[in-house]
């Protein structure tokens, strides 16, 4: 059983951005599925929301965002297994290595906004 963040208040966003044939996109988006299922339950998941570009239809961003520390994530959240079989099932897709980026967030909450209107 993996272990729960439980370190100091630390709020971070992973943003991955995937290059795929267009005419995969929803073999993309089912595989993807349980792997989204996966990961919006784990309870460090406070976000997690998928884009796709509106000038690029292959280029496929996902924003994650976590009650965690950076090292938490690579060292307890990435190896979970339900991540291999996404990545198995998806990788002859990507036309070319998947992008990486994380982002530490700002202090406090002055430079965070949430409306309704969001989910709507």
């Amino acid at each position: 059983m993996t272990q729960p963040y439980t370190g100091p208040p630390s709020r971070i966003s992973l943003h991955v951005i995937f290059h795929i044939d267009p005419s995969n996109i929803s073999a993309f988006l089912k595989a993807l599925k349980p792997a989204y299922d996966a990961v919006t339950a784990e309870p460090e998941c406070v976000f997690f929301e998928v884009y796709q570009s509106p000038d690029t239809p292959g280029r496929i961003k996902f924003v994650e965002n976590w009650n965690a520390s950076v090292e938490w994530l690579m060292n307890v959240q990435i190896p979970k297994e339900y991540y291999k079989e996404y990545q198995t099932t998806t990788k002859p897709m990507w036309l070319k290595p998947v992008e990486f980026e994380v982002f530490q967030r700002m202090p406090e909450n002055e430079w965070v906004t949430v409306k309704d209107a969001m989910l709507k």
